[in-house]
């Protein structure tokens, strides 16, 4: 099925057509997104399980930005440019270990903590689930699906002040074979077991708009241009139908023995699309640097345009 017959169904009549299908004997195989079924969690769950003993609800901000007003009850404070940090002209980088330890450590979280990440911004929360999977603890991690704005529209209670926490003990066990660098793609470019997502808008992907004055304008060779917003709801930003969602990432070469490597401009949209990959259960990879990255590097190709080569 293609990702045009998806969009042509009015998402109000999805869960009726699937369930035709599924009547019918026309249903897909079980869906890999169901392997990670923890990875995103609802309203409801967090309601029922926010005072587990092992629940550390963590609501990421930025203080520069302004002042959070608004907390799940009972939800400690994470400063998100404590964990993204400008490192060697790049920005959005992420911290060193030990840093990223400590502000972990500082906001409660501890090696048997379970974390549900909550935020005003989804690929914000993303960045806080794809920081602690590379620090080994993202078995461990959730991410409330639509946060904040999920939360309120559900009724869930809110408090004008964050909890401070009692310190964890968080000890990283480092993934670096999550990250990859220009060099470690470049040497795959036309691998058809290396799936390039680029999850920047259109007219970032095409060239039409670099993102940032210095950079080339364009897209690494065979990336698929899936913005990151395309997967969540307009209204209240949920994930979309798995059916929508699926589609896409197949429409995009994804398969199950290969390996899915996300990029943006500065490595925080992708840390959205880096989270679905892994809540569908594929291999997923990493480019922090991004196009902020490749775009500034006159040895390394591109493609300008919408072709994906």
């Amino acid at each position: 099925m293609t990702t045009s017959t998806l969009r042509a169904i009015p998402r109000l009549h999805i869960a009726v057509y699937l369930a035709v299908m599924l009547a019918s004997g026309t249903m897909p195989e079980r869906t890999a997104a169901q392997e990670n079924p923890d990875i995103l969690v609802s309203t409801p769950w967090l309601a029922e399980h926010r005072d587990d003993p092992d629940v550390v609800v963590l609501h990421v901000g930025m203080a520069r930005m302004g002042p959070t007003t608004e907390f799940v009850q009972g939800a400690h404070f994470l400063e998100y440019h404590d964990i993204a940090v400008e490192r060697n002209d790049l920005i959005t980088e992420l911290a060193p270990v030990e840093d990223l330890v400590e502000a972990f450590r500082a906001a409660g979280v501890s090696n048997d903590s379970h974390v549900v990440v909550v935020g005003d911004l989804g690929h914000v929360s993303a960045r806080v689930f794809m920081t602690l999977d590379y620090l080994g603890h993202g078995d461990r991690t959730s991410v409330l699906d639509g946060g904040m704005a999920a939360w309120k529209a559900a009724g869930g209670e809110v408090s004008a002040e964050s909890v401070p926490p009692t310190r964890g003990n968080l000890e990283a066990d480092v993934r670096e074979d999550m990250l990859v660098t220009a060099e470690w793609i470049e040497e795959r470019l036309g691998d058809p077991g290396v799936t390039l997502i680029d999850a920047r808008p259109d007219d970032e992907y095409t060239g039409e708009r670099p993102g940032r004055d210095f950079l080339r304008g364009g897209h690494i060779p065979g990336a698929y241009n899936l913005y990151w917003q395309d997967l969540t709801r307009e209204e209240i930003p949920t994930l979309v139908e798995m059916a929508e969602v699926k589609a896409r990432f197949e429409e995009a070469g994804a398969t199950m023995d290969g390996v899915v490597v996300n990029y943006c401009l500065i490595g925080m949209r992708a840390s959205y699309t880096y989270m679905i990959s892994r809540y569908l259960g594929y291999d997923a990879k990493f480019y922090d640097a991004s196009w902020n990255d490749w775009g500034r590097r006159q040895d390394l190709p591109l493609v300008a345009g919408r072709d994906r080569r």
